[in-house]
């Protein structure tokens, strides 16, 4: 099939998918997943293998801007806060994790560096479906706080505990002795490497933000910065999440204000591509490998032993570093997605064995084939558990933005009704005692049927007593020195409509009409009582007093 309508149809049918399973309170990441594995090898076979494989580059960009946007949340001031709690409870689910897959998978094979592999790849969680779940909820508050360090870190100390595997496993099955010292330091080298060229990308942004005047221009030279050292990660063989989930912490941390309008940038134009991206994640699922025997059992003891060591390791750690309750009691639940980092280990761990024999060979298959199967069943599950867990500790629908609010109003209902008008056929001192009786500065002008006409400020009256004769004041009608109104909105539409006309044209106040067809006269909006109204209401949903 040719590969922009296939790409057409996954967007299409994924999103469809993802608002399907939003309609039964399920998310939405589940949804994309499920409709891969329709388009995969499993039902329709529209995306082969080979056809995904082609796909590398697109996914490694959806993959970064995920770590990009990780980093975006992980502030120094959070590190300071909370820095112990997330430290504990890193090292504590990383580590007992670990010792808990390595124990019980040991105990069912009788094989030792199955359990060390097995281990290793058991501590990574993957970031992507996590976060996704958190920005669809639009989620705020300290589980979502922690949550987001753990799944940013945690890959780094997986990383290392993955050196350390491969030499003591190589060792167990070869019985040769090998360094442990030369084989560790390559994931600290990378970890290293990664953080420099983050930090770099990080600097030029923030330069760039300074540069740019054009503020269309913010969004493509964001995107190739961040693409440049997504690249770069791919060519020098590093953790291209790690180096973009740095790029993103330098930047908001060194330019906290002028970077926001970077992120919600990349923030918007990511959303297709992490449709492909997770349709493609279920695409690749082999559903048949679930029920091949040779591999079943140890895959259910994996995700058994798995999830026992990741809730019981955070409930530890939560206890050791003090954290929020909510987060001791929930956090565990969310840390069950597992994917990239996982199955790249795996890979890496077949190609390295596959040079030391075909006995070799066979152990980096199986272990492959029970990391993608044991992937399809954490990536269904996990997000599930990370909604139910942020419901659960009440951050569901706190992460809102002013424009949200706004988005959530229309005009109707912020509109002052009781304000002073003045009949067209009003007299010149009849507007006078009008306006010793009022406090606003700004009066409207209606007909006889209520039609707006237009409207007259002190200012105006004040030049007009200034220029007329007493007795000619006697003469003067509202209708005759009514400024007619340079733009009115109809009370049934977005307040986003309104707010945008204040904005653009500096205005004070805007008339509302009750259509445009009549303009019927029904009150006025006035910007800065409305946007204190937002600022209040803001404050509110997220729960701040």
């Amino acid at each position: 099939m040719e590969i922009l309508l296939l790409i057409g149809a996954t967007i299409f049918f994924g999103t469809l998918g993802g608002k399907l399973c939003q309609r039964f309170k399920i998310p939405q990441v589940t949804g994309y997943i499920v409709v891969g594995l329709f388009l995969g090898q499993n039902v329709f076979g529209l995306w082969h293998p080979e056809q995904i494989d082609q796909m590398s580059p697109f996914i490694n960009l959806a993959l970064g801007i995920i770590g990009f946007m990780i980093g975006s949340e992980l502030k120094f001031d959070m590190f300071r806060k909370r820095g112990r709690s997330i430290y504990s409870i890193l090292f504590c689910e990383v580590l007992i994790t670990f010792i808990v897959v390595a124990f019980f998978i040991t105990l069912l094979t009788q094989k030792l560096y199955l359990g060390i592999l097995f281990g290793a790849l058991a501590a990574a969680t993957a970031p992507a479906a996590t976060v996704d779940v958190l920005w669809e909820n639009k989620t705020r508050g300290p589980l979502t706080t922690t949550l987001l360090a753990i799944v940013a870190l945690d890959d780094v100390l997986a990383l290392v505990l993955y050196g350390f595997a491969v030499v003591v496993a190589k060792s167990l099955m070869t019985h040769q002795h090998i360094s442990l010292f030369h084989a560790i330091k390559a994931p600290f080298f990378e970890i290293g490497l990664a953080a420099v060229l983050g930090v770099i990308g990080g600097y030029v942004l923030y330069w760039l933000i300074h540069f740019i005047k054009d503020r269309d221009r913010i969004l493509p030279f964001s995107l190739g910065v961040i693409t440049f050292t997504i690249g770069m990660s791919s060519f020098l063989g590093i953790d291209l999440i790690l180096s973009s989930m740095i790029l993103g912490f330098t930047l908001t941390n060194v330019a906290p204000v002028e970077s926001k309008e970077i992120f919600e940038a990349i923030k918007r134009f990511s959303v297709p591509l992490y449709v492909v991206f997770f349709v493609l994640v279920g695409a690749r699922l082999d559903v048949r490998l679930i029920f091949n025997a040779s591999i079943g059992l140890i895959a259910v003891v994996y995700i058994v032993s798995r999830t026992f060591g990741k809730m019981s390791g955070s409930v530890l750690g939560g206890f050791i570093g003090e954290a929020h309750e909510k987060v001791t009691k929930y956090l565990g639940l969310c840390l069950f997605s597992q994917a990239g980092v996982a199955i790249g280990m795996a890979i890496s761990i077949l190609q390295s064995f596959t040079q030391l024999g075909p006995e070799e060979e066979k152990v980096g298959l199986m272990i492959v084939n029970v990391v993608v199967a044991t992937t399809f069943v954490v990536q269904i599950i996990g997000p599930l558990c990370v909604r139910y867990a942020v419901a659960k500790a009440g951050e569901i629908g706190r992460d809102i933005t002013e424009e949200d609010v706004i988005d959530s109003y229309k005009v109707a209902d912020v509109i002052e009704k009781n304000v002073p008008i003045l009949k067209e056929e009003a007299h010149l001192d009849e507007m006078v005692e009008k306006v010793k009786e009022s406090e606003s500065q700004d009066f409207c002008v209606v007909d006889k049927q209520g039609k707006l006409l237009g409207s007259i400020s002190v200012g105006d009256l004040r030049d007009v007593l200034l220029e007329q004769e007493l007795e000619l004041n006697i003469l003067i009608f509202a209708k005759d020195i009514a400024v007619p109104a340079k733009r009115v909105i109809a009370a049934n539409r977005p307040l986003g409509e309104a707010i945008e006309i204040l904005r653009r044209r500096d205005l004070n106040f805007l008339p509302v009409v009750k259509n445009e067809e009549t303009q019927e006269f029904v009150g006025l909006i006035h910007y800065r009582e409305v946007m204190a109204e937002i600022e209040k209401e803001l404050l509110n949903r997220r729960g701040i007093s």
